[in-house]
């Protein structure tokens, strides 16, 4: 038996694929992805060398490589990427491989939209593009996820890099909490679901307790350590011209990851759990728990040389 996972170099697919490559179930694991710069190779295969399965790298150039390479394996699990200005729409890929699929016998056919990798313009398609998918794919599962944290999380972890580094962070938030699920409980709902659970179902993924963004900070500073305090809004260039703006020179000032992680506090909304057949997770990690009984550390071994030519960062 073998997986294709869709988009596998962002952090929080590298958790499902450390759950996937440990299950020992798996003859072979194929992990594509566009790759856009080599950081984002570079950091999957570092992940992959702590791992002892069979895993097989494909780079996605166009839509035949994505004809190729589903045709390779019988289990599909597609992670919406955390590439921000390489893609016009996150949802393209995703609408491909949903029709590629559809003419295939697959034992499990899943995709999970992490809030965090929006396009913050997107926000609201992927009940949309679930909906649809369905109707071709009756076993099609659909999970949505609140903000992650934890050592697989893309927000807390690019919080906490920044903080680490005593970068300014442009803070300016809706004022609405999130309900933040920890890493290694999507993790086990993932497994689940390629264990056969929820076939046919739209689930969303969140944590137990509601906690605002700023509130989410401090508890990252405090598991850092004593000495770390975020920079809130202290930059002179930000002030004129903020991340969040949709403008050129805002484009050429900062990096994509760090303009989403801005547009994502600024315009964050609540999810609801309508319009989900189930709301999934129990016995989960609590985010203060967690931050309080563990300490934050960042890896500084993988540089994204991408991020060097913004001038702000």
């Amino acid at each position: 038996m073998s997986l294709l996972l869709l988009n596998a170099s962002n952090r929080i697919a590298q958790g499902f694929l450390k759950v996937a490559a440990e299950s020992g179930k798996y003859e072979k694991i194929i992990c594509a992805d566009i790759f856009p710069t080599y950081f984002t190779v570079q950091r999957l295969l570092k992940f992959k060398q702590s791992l002892s399965a069979n895993i097989e790298l494909f780079k996605i150039g166009d839509r035949q490589d994505l004809h190729d390479v589903i045709k390779q394996a019988n289990n599909v699990l597609y992670v919406s990427h955390d590439y921000y200005q390489t893609t016009a729409s996150k949802k393209n890929l995703l609408v491909a491989t949903l029709d590629l699929v559809k003419n295939r016998n697959y034992k499990t056919v899943a995709y999970v939209a992490p809030v965090e990798h929006d396009h913050q313009e997107e926000i609201d398609e992927w009940k949309h593009l679930e909906v649809e998918g369905r109707r071709f794919i009756p076993q099609l599962v659909g999970i949505r996820s609140d903000i992650t944290f934890g050592p697989q999380s893309t927000f807390t972890n690019k919080l906490a890099q920044r903080i680490y580094n005593g970068e300014s962070i442009y803070f300016q938030s809706t004022g609405q909490s999130c309900a933040p699920i920890f890493t290694g409980d999507l993790e086990q709902i993932v497994a689940q679901v390629l264990a056969g659970s929820h076939a046919g179902k739209l689930l969303l993924a969140k944590g137990h307790k509601h906690i605002d963004f700023k509130s989410i900070i401090h508890l990252i500073e405090d598991s850092l350590g004593t000495t770390y305090k975020a920079n809130l809004n202290q930059s002179f260039i930000e002030k004129v011209i903020h991340p969040t703006n949709n403008c050129i020179i805002g484009q050429q000032l900062y990096c994509p990851s760090y303009i989403n992680l801005t547009k994502l506090i600024a315009n964050y909304k609540a999810l609801e759990n309508t319009g989900y057949d189930q709301v999934v997770g129990d016995k989960l990690v609590d985010i203060e728990e967690y931050h309080k009984n563990n300490k934050t550390v960042i890896d500084q071994s993988l540089k994204a040389d991408y991020q060097l030519s913004y001038l702000v960062g």
